[in-house]
């Protein structure tokens, strides 16, 4: 059902209700294109205005919000808000999203300008920051537009466990987090060698060569072992950024400071993930503070579950869940197990109990 009218306030008391972290949005007359699939679910563009990488300059992206909430919903709903990898968007957390909103847990999924319904034009790419560091600004700027004070879980996928780490290190309002097929501080095999992926974002940033190298980058997705759908294919260079500009050097020192911290979390590692090696997972998990007795292992039909019962603080839920199989999409090909572990995850963070 497409809402015609997204200036009422009908439509506003609609899409903020319920959460009083959520209860007020600035200049919330300008939420544009809301549609519901569910009367339940909302995905919605809201202008936010980024600084780039001009000091004093900003600029105003439609960035794609989606939205599942579950129906009795209340100001103390756990609020799990979603970070997609490159290329990916909030799309890639739908399945698992709905399943969480049905265990009374609100997801929010965010898309980055240029990714999913954040649309931006060639030219706007490289005004903005998609370092980790510019990416972790791009995702306050969108917390607080959308007012949101309390991240129960940050859950992330690939490229962004990179803005996870950070967020996990320096980012106070997020409580824990999910970990999703995790890059670490190494360059993966997909990144290898990393000269060209720095030749490659260097020629797609000149105006007379960008078009022609644009065409050819679904070739080199594919060959680097991602499966694209053709809506992927525009936020393609952003992605390039991304990897160029992610901040390898800081990534120990995040994942430190977050162990250090007692951060919560859970990391969800496959050992056939073409895109990434699930030992630099591990390295990252390590630097995190996991000990052997919080590992979960999955080989086949067994489980190997590491005893850590007496033996750590219950405020500091850890986990690592390693299965033997499931590729690059861990969150789709173990949803229900998954979802076991953030159930209790907030239960030690929030004392959410579905």
């Amino acid at each position: 059902m497409l809402l015609r009218n997204p200036t009422s306030s009908v439509v506003v008391r609609l899409l903020l209700s319920g959460n009083k972290c959520f209860n007020r949005v600035q200049n919330h007359l300008l939420v544009r294109g809301l549609v519901s699939s569910l009367d339940n679910e909302q995905y919605y563009t809201l202008p936010v205005s980024f600084q780039t990488r001009t000091p004093g300059e900003r600029m105003t992206v439609d960035v794609g919000i989606w939205d599942v909430r579950p129906f009795n919903m209340t100001p103390h709903t756990p609020l799990v808000v979603a970070v997609h990898g490159e290329p990916g968007s909030s799309r890639d957390f739908e399945v698992i999203g709905r399943k969480l909103a049905g265990h009374n847990i609100r997801v929010v999924g965010l898309n980055f300008p240029g990714n999913g319904k954040s649309r931006l034009l060639r030219q706007d790419i490289y005004r903005l920051d998609y370092s980790t560091e510019g990416k972790y600004h791009m995702l306050t700027t969108i917390l607080d537009a959308l007012a949101i004070t309390r991240v129960d879980v940050l859950m992330g996928h690939s490229a962004g466990t990179w803005l996870g780490y950070k967020a996990a290190s320096d980012l106070h309002l997020v409580k824990s987090s999910v970990i999703l097929n995790p890059l670490s501080k190494r360059h993966h095999r997909s990144l290898r060698p990393f000269v060209a992926i720095k030749m490659l974002a260097a020629i797609l940033r000149n105006s007379y060569l960008h078009s022609a190298v644009y065409k050819c980058l679904p070739f080199i997705y594919k060959i680097s072992g991602f499966m694209l759908d053709e809506e992927a294919f525009a936020s393609l260079p952003i992605a390039v950024e991304s990897v160029r500009y992610a901040d390898f050097n800081k990534m120990q020192a995040y994942a430190e400071t977050a162990a250090c911290k007692k951060h919560p979390f859970i990391m969800a590692i496959t050992r056939n993930d073409k895109i990434g090696e699930w030992h630099f997972a591990m390295e990252m998990a390590h630097h995190m503070g996991i000990e052997e007795g919080e590992i979960t292992e999955y080989r086949g039909d067994s489980v190997t579950i590491g005893d850590s019962v007496g033996k750590y603080d219950n405020s500091c839920y850890r986990r690592v869940l390693l299965f033997e199989r499931g590729g690059h999409l861990v969150h789709k090909a173990h949803e229900t197990e998954i979802i076991k572990q953030i159930l209790l995850l907030l239960k030690v963070v929030c004392n959410h109990d579905s």
